[in-house]
């Protein structure tokens, strides 16, 4: 075997037992019991902790995993160039076609059911949505513009770049330097990063989002590409949130279909672009 493969599969290996620790802990963290934040100072404490904590599980491991592990150092993860203004055009595009789709998951998502055997643990699941569903409407008890900037640094921009970073910087792109077909690695990716988040009712439409993603990332080689999709998918979440925009509105599936060809769409033509760009160069 030679140094390169060894490499990459030792890496691979990294990576994966890393991300099975992680999940351990925070899957035994949430079994606990948990208290929610009841002052404004509680809540702003938990806003830095997050931050702290994406910066600690994410960005950290995959500056010492590049230093260590890689000899392209920091340019391993494709963020040394800023995106063609058309890349960037189209992350935000992408996300703005999904988001119908994303509902109409979410709320197919929503009604499914464990079997009878399995009812407590379905209640624990439900419990810990609802959880966190009660900590997100704290974040937004500040209606003032500072509140509006603040969660949209903690809760848009730090969870794109620490995910996106983490999950199609280091994990999508080292399983398919490990020559695991692009568009399994894409989905393997994708799963992990919706099961990271622990919200089981959700996990479909986030699911979605991570493939999304992934093929900005694979047919864009710049990671600045998935974190400004993500960005623009968060932050739209957190304005909505602030401004308490009701948009709830059912998805019919010819809808449904159409966003999802929309995407698509955006996709087939972003990968044309790219190769006209790498052909030029």
């Amino acid at each position: 075997m030679n140094t390169t493969i060894f490499k990459d599969r030792l890496g691979l290996i990294t990576i994966l037992a890393y991300f099975a620790l992680c999940f351990a802990l925070m899957l035994m963290e949430n079994t606990g019991a948990s208290q929610l934040p009841d002052t404004a100072k509680d809540i702003n404490l938990l806003k830095l902790m997050q931050v702290v904590l994406t910066t600690i599980l994410f960005i950290l491991p995959a500056t010492i995993f590049c230093r260590y592990m890689r000899d392209e150092r920091s340019a391993f993860l494709n963020m040394n160039a800023a995106p063609h203004f058309y890349y960037a055009l189209t992350a935000a595009a992408c996300i703005l076609f999904a988001l119908p789709a994303v509902s109409g998951l979410e709320s197919w998502n929503q009604l499914i059911h464990l079997p009878q055997n399995f009812g407590s643990l379905e209640s624990w699941m439900r419990k810990k949505e609802n959880d966190a569903e009660k900590i997100t409407l704290m974040f937004f008890q500040d209606k003032s513009i500072e509140g509006l900037v603040i969660n949209l640094l903690v809760m848009a921009f730090m969870a794109a770049l620490s995910e996106e970073i983490f999950f199609r910087g280091l994990l999508q792109q080292m399983l398919i330097k490990n020559k695991i077909n692009a568009h399994v690695a894409i989905v393997i990716t994708a799963i992990l990063f919706s099961a990271f988040h622990l919200q089981f009712f959700g996990f479909i439409p986030r699911m979605f989002l991570g493939v999304v993603l992934g093929y900005l990332y694979y047919i864009t080689q710049n990671l600045w590409v998935s974190i400004i999709a993500h960005f623009c998918n968060n932050a739209f979440a957190v304005i909505v949130m602030h401004f308490s925009i009701n948009i709830e509105q059912p998805i019919g599936v010819t809808f449904l279909f159409l966003s999802l060809v929309m995407v698509i769409g955006q996709l087939v033509m972003l990968k044309r672009f790219a190769n006209k760009i790498n052909t030029i160069q």
